[in-house]
């Protein structure tokens, strides 16, 4: 099971990275392959606001997370496949949003904040 994972997890890695460099997306998917996570290389200002995008267009999508990956032994081409479309649709308005410069007005959930900041405030 952990090859099956690894090899998941490549492909999607590799299809994502696919995606982002066909819609002009400034997003990385990196990471060990079996838990691979996207990195946004935007500017600091705008980063939850695009992560929360990303987020809230993937669900719209059905694909229901974050911006890291949780892998399991049930999923496959179907689920890669899946989450590749969602991802050039979700891309592709990441990418238009960037370049108008109107992420704010694109948001219909609460921005996604540091998960630890409760811990240090």
């Amino acid at each position: 099971m952990p090859a099956q994972l690894q090899q998941l997890g490549r492909q999607l890695k590799t299809t994502l990275n696919t995606v982002a460099a066909e819609t002009g997306c400034p997003v990385e998917c990196i990471g060990i392959d079996v838990h691979p996570r996207l990195e946004f290389n935007v500017d600091s200002a705008v980063a939850a606001q695009v992560t929360t995008l990303y987020i809230q267009e993937m669900a719209k999508r059905g694909c229901h997370g974050y911006t890291s990956f949780y892998l399991n032994a049930a999923q496959g081409d179907a689920e890669v496949e899946h989450t590749a479309n969602s991802a050039r649709e979700t891309f592709t308005l990441i990418t238009q949003a960037l370049s108008d410069g109107n992420i704010h007005q694109l948001l219909q959930a609460d921005q996604q904040e540091d998960l630890f900041r409760r811990l240090v405030t």
